[in-house]
């Protein structure tokens, strides 16, 4: 059970990282080889970005930047081999580790302020979960904000169908949390008990304890076709008029 709950519900998200530098800062690297420098260190988090664009104005010491705005497009996690549809990030009075960098290594030892937000699709989840299920039959679908997930998944070695409905929730701290309201079994449902167990096994799905630097996350939607996770409280989207250009994208409430 547990299984099938981890494949239906375990999303793991990260922010999409990637820099070029305009203007050498004060005891900085050239900027050519300060950029090979930050794409060496964040290659290894972040691979095959269809898109990326990056602004990053430097400050007046070595390692750090006034402001760095990143968005990419249709990254994958190299951990999980997730794909992020779209992703825009803004860091404000960032300091990075310099030695850490030269090293092949990205810190952010401080920042004044941040915000993140992340576009998901279903299409994205569903094949991240049937890319690790022989049957490859998960679908995920969205109604009235609550995530529907059924597949058939291995429970001790025999297939089993699967049905979970549930919803996400955020508190501001950096986890993200999923809470059940039914489960079912091969066509049978789950007793409460069991699923309430299961959710501490599970929760939380989503922990920032190896992400270079961290956000207070305060706004997750689901809508038709896509998951918008925000470090804002109201969905909004800081940093999308910037490197991302066009329109921000739509929020559902």
């Amino acid at each position: 059970m547990r299984l099938a709950v981890v494949m239906v519900v375990a999303v793991v998200l990260a922010p999409a990282w990637g820099l070029a530098v305009r203007g050498p800062a004060v005891g900085a690297a050239p900027p050519d080889e300060d950029e090979a420098l930050l794409r060496r260190a964040l290659g290894t988090f972040l691979r095959d970005a269809s898109t990326l664009r990056v602004e990053a104005v430097p400050d007046l010491y070595e390692g750090g930047y006034a402001r760095i705005s990143i968005y990419a497009r249709g990254a994958r996690l190299a951990e999980s081999g997730l794909r992020i549809d779209e992703a825009w990030v803004r860091l404000v009075g960032a300091t990075l580790n310099p030695r850490e960098l030269r090293a092949g290594h990205f810190r952010v030892e401080s920042v004044r302020d941040s915000s993140l937000h992340l576009r998901i699709s279903l299409r994205s989840l569903e094949e991240h979960f049937a890319g690790g299920n022989p049957r490859s039959d998960i679908r995920l679908t969205a109604e009235d904000g609550y995530l529907v997930g059924s597949g058939t998944v291995p429970v001790n070695g025999i297939p089993t169908r699967v049905r979970l409905r549930g919803f996400f929730a955020v508190d501001g701290s950096t986890e993200v949390y999923f809470y059940i309201e039914t489960a079912h079994v091969n066509g049978l449902p789950v007793p409460t008990p069991l699923v309430r167990r299961l959710e501490q096994q599970i929760n939380p799905i989503l922990t920032q304890r190896t992400w270079p630097v961290t956000f207070r996350l305060r706004s997750l939607r689901l809508g038709k076709e896509d998951l918008v996770l925000s470090s804002q409280g109201d969905g909004t989207c800081p940093a999308c008029g910037g490197v991302g250009g066009g329109q921000a994208p739509g929020v559902n409430p």
